[in-house]
């Protein structure tokens, strides 16, 4: 058997407690629950403009506003958040970053680019056969925006904007009345 050492006092000394197990466990967990506390943060649109600010406050403003002529508004209404739309990848989370850190970033409402089509037209939120059917007969006339005619495919970024107002892109020919909040072409700001 092996001889207990015993302290000066004759006592035997105590026992050393395994203490690295316990505080590593409580490391990890303080980890784990604030690793998941910030991931629901990040899904909040507040996050955008909590940690980027300049860039990043038009558009959460506007997404909170009550102005009913924004498409983010009635996003919002509706129940979809930033993220539903907005799917970054690592990469460009990287990107942003570095670019706010450096302050290489640009903080107007410019009209972007909607991108690919897929974006809003899908079963889970546009379905084009059902727009052009709602918009048959606009505004009491024989209109009907989403079905062009013009020789070239139209987008919805042509007219559509979500952070800013909507561009009524017919009336480059036609004088189409505008829909509340819209402007002609060559007019948005």
């Amino acid at each position: 058997m092996a001889e207990q050492i015993e302290n000066e006092a004759g006592a035997p000394a105590p026992k050393k407690r395994r203490k690295l197990p316990v505080v590593l466990g409580v490391v990890v967990a303080v980890l784990v629950a604030a690793g998941a506390g910030f991931m629901v943060w990040h899904e909040q649109p507040s996050f955008c403009n909590a940690i980027c600010h300049d860039p990043m406050d038009p558009y959460v403003e506007g997404y909170y506003s009550d102005d009913m002529e924004l498409l983010a508004v009635t996003h919002r209404l509706v129940g979809n958040e930033c993220l539903d739309c907005h799917e970054p990848t690592m990469s460009q989370q990287i990107q942003e970053g570095i670019a706010w850190a450096t302050g290489n970033f640009y903080s107007d409402l410019e009209k972007r680019d909607l991108g690919n089509e897929e974006l809003c037209l899908n079963d889970a939120c546009h379905v084009r056969e059902n727009i052009v059917s709602a918009t048959e007969d606009w505004g009491g006339t024989d209109f009907n925006p989403h079905a062009s005619h013009v020789g070239k495919d139209v987008t919805c970024g042509d007219c559509h904007s979500v952070h800013r107002a909507s561009v009524m892109y017919c009336n480059e020919c036609h004088n189409a009345d505008l829909p509340a909040g819209w402007v002609n072409p060559g007019e948005a700001a």
